[in-house]
């Protein structure tokens, strides 16, 4: 039955939160000024489709009073984020953002963090990606100098560092570097990630200059080569720049269909330092405001750095609801506008063109994955918020707590990447452990190399039970990475949720075929790689022992037999032939398996070869 006005409860006039709830939950969560008049717009005779649907489905309403405004926008993006009412717009990642800190302490360093603490230290971002984060961090620590380990609080070293010698690091942890100086170069990496790039630039030239009229030609070209770096990366020798010299963000947006891009820009001094696309799903019949609003509510709340004036396209938003709340969270005025003439109205046409852009190719590769067996199937099954187009699966092999390998098997679409499959030998173990091999090998790929060549998966698949999935559900997060997991034990085949509920289906369903699917491939990749590492291993070690056969002609051999066995049971013509080896290292071969494999009358049969 629908909700009708004479349902609603007696709704106040003070700012707050509304939840239209369903039989499972909300349905749809919104934001008002005043609580009762916005709440009645749902109910006017001119109310819009979505109000309607809204209405209808739901079967009663509740309401959250807040302090203010701003409090208001800020509960109702964590509502959203919570519940993911079925008509709210959601963004297709709605994830936590990395950033970059500057540490508290006589010599800070920058580090990458995930989460934002209080009174620790100095922030910088939101960054649109990991591996954003880290390019950055490379780029100034190299710049700037400024040291990248030696811990918290510094620990001192007994001789510099390679980076010292590389001219990238000042080594305060083994030199006596003077404060002043090394805050001077914390100064610049700090004007430098605030987008203030040209006072880096007037800074690094003036410095250059004075070091060479004292003819200090050896630091002026130190710095030189620093003020190149800075020119290079920010493109300041470019004509990217605006006649404005404003610090500006605009933002951009582009729909089709369900989908939805919405393009953040970030412009400092009249030059763009960074950009952000966000795609959002579950468009449909949404206003242009609600998914604006949904964007600006999930990165306005995080960003550090908030510049004075905030551009956005024409839509019906509350510009001076948005300007109260981005002025109380820059502790300065912060305007927000429309442009309608002039060159600011370039800087948001520019945005929509390049949302409409980022729109595209993400639709492009929609269409490429197709819609494979199995992937809609487990996002009903699994409950996930979408459809996992990338799933990795997870196993580990080894021989009595030796050769022990951990295997990483990635498929898109339904379909196996093998470009992305991935195996590593599993560290400091010496006995056959499954829940500290799987550990490691998480940790390893959501924080190492592979974590900047890999793609962040909407599926972890582990080839596993109960402990299993809760082993890897810790690492996760330990490391603090957000991604769904799946166990799945090989026990009837079950499914087995972090929650360690076990949920079992038929066999013939398509996501348990699927899934069935990674979990052989992760085993077979696994136990090949592990087969093929003891394989050469023993078969070194056996020529190893060949009289007259070094590395030239043992590489020879392993590049043209397959196996162990083929090489013993060759013969010497076979043998002779094979590039590099030559008749007389044939025969000796041939004789050593022979004297290795054949006993003499009268002797005990060795028990292998």
């Amino acid at each position: 039955m629908a909700l009708t006005r004479d349902d609603l409860p007696v709704l106040p006039t003070e700012p707050g939160c509304y939840l239209f709830q369903g039989s499972q939950g909300p349905v749809y969560i919104g934001k008002a000024k005043n609580l009762r008049s916005r709440v009645a717009s749902y109910f006017n005779d001119k109310s819009w489709g979505k109000s309607r649907w809204i209405t209808a489905t739901a079967h009663k309403l509740e309401f959250i009073v807040t302090g203010s405004e701003s409090e208001a926008l800020l509960l109702e993006a964590d509502l959203i984020k919570r519940h993911k009412p079925r008509f709210n717009v959601q963004l297709k990642d709605d994830k936590a953002y990395p950033f970059i800190k500057l540490t508290n302490e006589a010599y800070p360093r920058l580090i990458f963090v995930r989460t934002r603490g209080k009174k620790d230290g100095e922030y910088f971002g939101p960054y649109p990606s990991a591996g954003a984060v880290k390019r950055v961090l490379d780029l100034v620590n190299k710049t700037f100098q400024l040291r990248v380990n030696s811990g918290s609080p510094l620990k001192t070293r007994p001789k510099p560092c390679l980076r010292h010698h590389m001219g990238q690091c000042l080594a305060p942890c083994a030199l006596e570097v003077p404060e002043e100086a090394y805050a001077e170069r914390v100064r610049q990496a700090r004007a430098f990630l605030k987008g203030r790039v040209e006072e880096v630039i007037e800074t690094l030239d003036s410095e250059m200059r004075d070091a060479a009229t004292r003819l200090d030609f050896e630091r002026a070209a130190k710095v030189r080569d620093r003020l190149q770096s800075v020119k290079r990366v920010t493109g300041y020798d470019s004509d990217v720049a605006r006649p404005t010299g404003d610090d500006i963000d605009f933002l951009g947006y582009a729909v089709a269909g369900s989908y939805a891009a919405v393009q953040i820009f970030q412009m400092r001094r009249g030059r763009i330092i960074g950009r952000d696309a966000r795609m959002l799903t579950n468009v449909e019949d949404a206003a242009a405001s609600e998914i604006l609003e949904r964007v600006l509510a999930a990165y306005y709340r995080q960003a550090t750095h908030l510049p004075p004036l905030v551009l956005l396209p024409d839509a019906d938003v509350d510009l001076a609801w948005w300007a109260a709340f981005m002025t109380e969270r820059a502790g300065r005025k912060v305007e927000v506008r429309q442009p309608e003439r002039g060159d600011k109205v370039d800087l948001v046409d520019m945005a929509n063109r390049n949302a409409a852009n980022a729109l595209d190719a993400e639709l492009a590769r929609l269409e490429r994955r197709g819609e494979a067996p199995g992937v809609k199937e487990l996002k009903t099954l699994l409950k996930l918020e979408h459809a996992p187009f990338r799933v990795e699966g997870y196993d580990i092999s080894n021989l009595m707590g030796t050769h022990t390998v951990a295997s990483i098997v990635a498929f898109e679409g339904g379909r196996p990447k093998r470009s992305d499959y991935r195996t590593m030998r599993i560290r400091g173990l010496d006995k056959p452990d499954d829940f500290y091999s799987l550990r490691q090998a998480v940790e390893r790929r959501f924080t190492g190399r592979l974590a900047e060549s890999l793609p962040m998966p909407d599926l972890l698949l582990i080839d596993g039970g109960k402990g299993q999935v809760s082993s890897v559900m810790k690492a996760l997060q330990e490391i603090e990475v957000d991604v769904p997991i799946v166990g799945l034990a090989k026990r009837e085949e079950t499914l087995i949720t972090p929650a360690g509920k076990e949920i079992r289906v038929p066999l013939t369903h398509p996501a348990l075929r699927l899934l069935v699917h990674v979990r052989d491939e992760a085993h077979r990749t696994a136990v090949g790689s592990n087969r093929k590492g003891r394989g050469k291993a023993a078969t070194r070690s056996l020529l190893d022992d060949v009289p007259g056969v070094g590395p030239k002609r043992r590489d020879a051999l392993l590049q043209h037999f397959s196996s162990i066995d083929d090489l013993i049971a060759a013969e010497e013509a076979t043998l002779a032939a094979v590039p590099g080896v030559g008749p007389s290292a044939a025969r000796a071969i041939f004789e050593h398996f022979r004297a290795n494999s054949e006993p003499e009358a009268g002797d005990k049969a060795p028990d292998s070869a």
